[in-house]
């Protein structure tokens, strides 16, 4: 096994198996809850751990500065928010730049402080933290989000560690999934290089032809592009690693600069209002939802629709949630320290990069507006259980 070599900026991001030669690639389509009983406002609010900032959300329009991803459908609570003017109403002015280099371009902004916000990755994110820069955690864009696919006759194969065992299996860098499932083989006695292998290679597209072609078993995409292999006829969706371990687990983050944090908290506070407000219409609101998408991401309905909600026997991987998940990211982050895909060694570090506070705030003050409030109580209930650090 060798490290990658590649350099996202000045940075390496992770460290994989030796990438495999290009493949032909198939055409991808783009991109990357359940009701629960409601709990009263003081229940959740006695649960959850008290602030030590000043919230005070200003009367004033304030501005705030967003990096995005090309037209990915991932951050639907933003395009909602956009197109509803929902920042107007709570007198924030976003300002969107898109970058066509990703990552390597996106993270650079943000720890320069180009941009105050990036609404995509987690990797990247724990990457540069864990290699020095000073950048905050702070909520969430969507949990879970990934996919295995593998040949239509070996759909049901894979449901135990030992499963596993001798199969190659396609990931790229900033696929959550695979790492999720990575470091459940390990806990359960199935080692990468030994028992294993993970081979790295260049897009979702590669990884798919890769199966389609029995190059490999398996490969883990996220974005929906599960619903994309399984159209050529050939390949279904196996598993979702949530599956294999049992609980969700945090995809792509919102995460800021210091400066921003501490300089532009309030801006990070009505961000977060009017993404949740959002939130509820993409629950809520199917249709509008899938419409608004659609006209934003150039994307057909039929596979906006899928990977929003699920369709017929298609399960849509992502799920869309704001909640900054600090005790997963934690466990995340020390995941991929045990896994060797970082060189950062102190898994108490991330501590001090994540913030659950301000999602807490923008969902105090929506509860005390009154309306939807049933929604805003349950994801405060919600808050509790996951968040217990970062605070």
């Amino acid at each position: 096994m060798t490290q990658l070599t590649d350099k996202l900026s000045r940075r390496t991001f992770v460290k994989g198996a030796a990438a495999a030669g290009a493949l032909a690639g198939i055409a991808a389509l783009g991109g990357c809850a359940s009701e629960q009983k409601t709990e009263d406002k003081s229940e959740a609010k006695t649960d959850a751990p008290e602030s030590k900032y000043d919230n005070t959300i200003s009367a004033d329009t304030e501005d705030l500065n967003i990096v995005l991803l090309g037209k990915d459908s991932k951050i639907a609570a933003i395009i909602l928010a956009l197109k509803k003017g929902y920042y107007e109403e709570e007198k924030l002015n976003v300002a969107t730049q898109t970058v066509s280099g990703g990552f390597p371009e996106a993270m650079p902004a943000l720890s320069n402080g180009t941009a105050d916000v990036l609404p995509f990755g987690s990797i990247p994110s724990c990457t540069y933290i864990g290699q020095g820069d000073d950048l905050v955690i702070f909520g969430g864009t969507v949990a879970d989000g990934s996919e295995c696919v593998t040949l239509i006759e070996n759909k049901d194969a894979y449901k135990k560690p030992e499963d596993f065992k001798g199969k190659k299996i396609g990931c790229f860098r900033m696929e959550t999934g695979h790492m999720i499932t990575k470091s459940w083989l390990r806990q359960n006695g199935i080692e990468d290089g030994k028992d294993v292998e993970f081979i790295l290679l260049e897009s979702s597209a590669a990884e798919v032809a890769a199966v389609e072609n029995g190059e490999i078993d398996m490969c883990f995409v996220n974005s929906g592009y599960g619903y994309v292999a399984t159209q050529g006829g050939k390949c279904a969706v196996a598993f979702r690693p949530n599956e294999l371990t049992g609980k969700e687990f945090p995809c792509c983050r919102q995460t800021t600069n210091r400066k921003a944090f501490e300089e532009k908290r309030s801006a990070l506070i009505k961000f977060e209002i009017a993404n949740l407000r959002a939130l509820y219409d993409i629950e809520s609101d199917h249709a509008g939802t899938i419409a608004t998408i659609v006209e934003y991401s150039g994307q057909p309905e039929e596979y906006i629709e899928n990977i929003t909600y699920g369709k017929g026997d298609y399960v849509a991987a992502m799920k869309f949630e704001m909640d900054p998940y600090t005790d997963d990211v934690k466990a995340f982050y020390g995941d991929i320290i045990d896994n060797g895909d970082i060189d950062d060694t102190n898994k108490e570090l991330i501590v001090e990069h994540m913030d659950s506070t301000i999602y807490k705030a923008a969902l105090d003050a929506l509860i005390e507006r009154g309306e939807n409030k049933d929604f805003y109580e349950k994801l405060a209930a919600e808050y509790a259980k996951h968040n217990t650090l970062g605070i």
